[in-house]
Formats: structure tokens, C-alpha cells, sequence
């Protein structure tokens, strides 16, 4: 059952605190794009090679686009620097349709497929923060720079650090692990989550843990809502206020 006091949604708090904080986050937008140069080697001329070979368009599902970008990178042998120096290139494909989203499953892929443990990926260059990045993840990632929708989705295990803000759907269906988001979050903070813990230590949106059947959410600032949840355990600065 949820607890009392989950369904007052309008804390005045909270409220003051959202007011204030979703106004920081819409502008994530507007960010001029910081030139990087990038001196590149074999492997990273491999890799943008592997990105052009993949086709995307926004429209084709997104598990079918990351199998797509399994068999691009196939066979090329790249470490946690590669893959950092990859996302600061990235910026080169942005104009491209579909972008967001085959970034975020290119940088998972690239990730998942890589033997090393702890990686570092670029964001902040970037005018609008790439979807679905550690999807499947079972490694450790630290995130300069904000996300877009879907960060975490499906995750094995490891952690994701988001040293910015996040778009809607933080930790979607996410199994095992841990999700930090460091600034704000949208909507749907744990939607429909599995088992680990996601923690938003800004503000968070509405329909906090829709659906969750498992795991933890722990929220440290102000939110909007709590969703339906059919299992799991939600905590607002250290307090329980769902359980099921």
C-alpha cells in the first residue's frame, strides 16, 4: 500500500524548490557548442567509420538500432579512452536526423563491448543531451554533461553518474545498479524499474516510480508526484514515503 502523505503531491517546500529548479533546467538547450579538437588515430577513425555505416532516422525501434550498432562496431577492438574520445567527436554528427538516439545507443554499445570497467563520456559540447546512454550497462560511467531520455534504461548492474541534469525516464526497466543524477530529472524518475537504486539529488518531475516492481528511488530535493508503484521503496531526503 502507499503510505500517507504519498498522494500530497504540492509540498510547499518541494513546490518553491521546483519552481526554481525546473527553471535552470529547460535552458539546457541553449548551450553554444564548444569546439574540441580531437586528434585522431586508427581506432577513432574506425569508429566514425562504424557510425556512418548505421542507419537511423528516429522512427526504426531502438533495440533494433542498438543489434545494428553491435554489428558495425564488430570486431574493432577499443578501450574506455577510445570511447571517451568518441563522445567528444560526436558533436561532428549532431545536425544528423535521428541523432539522439543513435548516439546513446552507439555510446552504450561501445561501452558494453569494451573490456575495461570505468569510462568517462562527454556531454556538455552537445546542444541536446543524447537518449538511451547505458542501456544494458553492467560498467561504471561517469557522465560530463547532461542526458536526454532513457539514461540507464535496462541496466545490468555497475553505476551511472550524471554530473548534470536528465530528461524524462531515468533508470526505465533498469534491473540491477545504481543511477546518480547530480542536477534534476524530469518525469518518470524510475519508471517501471525492476531492482537497483536511482537517486536524484535535484529536483525531480512527476510520476515518480510509475510502475516500478522493485529496487529503490531516493530523492533528495523537490518532485511533483509519486506514480503508481506495485513494488519497491521510494525515500524523499532520507524519509520512506511509498512502500509496497
Amino acid at each position: 500500500m502507499i503510505m500517507a502523505g504519498t498522494n500530497v503531491t504540492k509540498q510547499k517546500d518541494a513546490d518553491a524548490s521546483l519552481a526554481k529548479g525546473f527553471r535552470g533546467y529547460k535552458p539546457m538547450k541553449e548551450k553554444p557548442v564548444r569546439q574540441v579538437e580531437m586528434v585522431e588515430d586508427e581506432t577513432l577513425k574506425k569508429l566514425k567509420g562504424a557510425w556512418k555505416t548505421v542507419k537511423y532516422d528516429g522512427n526504426l525501434d531502438v533495440t533494433g538500432l542498438y543489434k545494428q550498432v553491435l554489428r558495425a562496431i564488430e570486431g574493432l577492438s577499443h578501450s574506455a579512452s577510445d570511447v571517451e574520445n568518441f563522445s567528444i567527436v560526436l558533436a561532428e554528427f549532431q545536425e544528423e536526423r535521428g541523432f539522439k538516439g543513435k548516439a546513446g545507443m552507439f555510446m552504450s554499445a561501445l561501452v558494453n563491448t569494451c573490456n575495461d570497467k570505468e569510462f568517462v563520456i562527454h556531454t556538455s559540447h552537445i546542444t541536446e543531451p543524447i537518449n538511451y546512454l547505458g542501456y544494458e550497462s553492467r560498467k561504471d560511467i561517469i557522465v560530463e554533461g547532461d542526458v536526454g531520455d532513457n539514461a540507464g534504461w535496462a541496466m545490468e548492474g555497475g553505476t551511472i553518474t550524471v554530473k548534470g541534469n536528465a530528461n524524462h525516464l531515468v533508470g526505465c526497466s533498469m534491473n540491477a545498479g545504481v543511477v546518480i543524477v547530480e542536477g534534476n530529472a524530469a518525469a518518470n524518475v524510475g519508471h517501471s524499474v525492476r531492482g537497483g537504486s536511482i537517486v536524484v539529488k535535484g529536483n525531480a518531475g512527476a510520476q515518480i516510480g510509475e510502475w516500478m516492481v522493485g529496487g529503490e528511488i531516493h530523492l533528495e530535493s523537490g518532485y511533483e508526484s509519486i506514480g503508481y508503484i506495485e513494488r519497491g521503496k521510494i525515500f524523499h531526503k532520507g524519509v520512506l514515503i511509498a512502500k509496497k
